[in-house]
């Protein structure tokens, strides 16, 4: 039955350094925001554009190049395109963007917290290994994302950029994460055979 699996995932599996690069690339553009924090706000929609569309074309290609098993897939198409959208609307529209960031980017970290959280639900239901470090990770980001979204212009748009940044680097934490447990299982995958 555990050879069925890893033949079905094995697609993804194989792609498991994609979530990796997704991790990384958000735990950078984390502590960038971390340590510009004054950056104008119009800058950082345009970086903030940019980062999220990466995201998404990433994100967009794993889930199009694999059968994938271990996450509900169509969540994960509708994650990145919705990701490619709000980054092409950050980019290229930044006063527009500027009244809006808070808002978009607590919903958006709230929906990509919901994949993750549904990442880690199935992985867990394959039994992979400490599944629950991307589960606890998901329901972080999540919780950050609420409070961004609950007080988007009273804690003040430094707030707002310092939760951004958290919410960036506890995702980016939680893709690495769950880029070690796919390489784990695509590991044993190939002892087995």
């Amino acid at each position: 039955m555990k050879q069925t699996i890893y033949d079905r995932c094995e697609r993804l599996i194989d792609h498991w350094w994609l979530s990796l690069i997704i991790g990384v690339v958000a735990v950078a553009i984390g502590f960038v925001v971390l340590v510009n924090p004054a950056e104008s706000y119009f800058t950082f929609s345009l970086w903030l554009g940019v980062a999220i569309l990466i995201s998404g074309v990433l994100n967009l290609i794993q889930s199009l190049t694999s059968h994938n098993y271990f996450v509900r897939r169509g969540w994960i198409i509708v994650a990145a395109i919705a990701d490619i959208v709000i980054g092409l609307v950050l980019m290229f529209n930044l006063v527009l963007s500027a009244y809006v960031m808070p808002i978009l980017l607590g919903a958006w970290l709230f929906y990509r917290g919901i994949v993750l959280f549904m990442q880690g639900l199935d992985m867990r239901s394959y039994n992979v290994r400490d599944a629950g470090w991307v589960i606890f990770g998901a329901v972080l980001t999540i919780a950050i994302s609420l409070a961004v979204l609950w007080l988007p212009t009273t804690i003040g748009v430094e707030a707002v950029v310092l939760f951004v940044a958290i919410a960036f680097i506890t995702y980016g934490v939680s893709q690495v994460s769950l880029a070690y447990r796919l390489y784990d299982v695509h590991r044993r995958a190939r002892s087995v055979m």
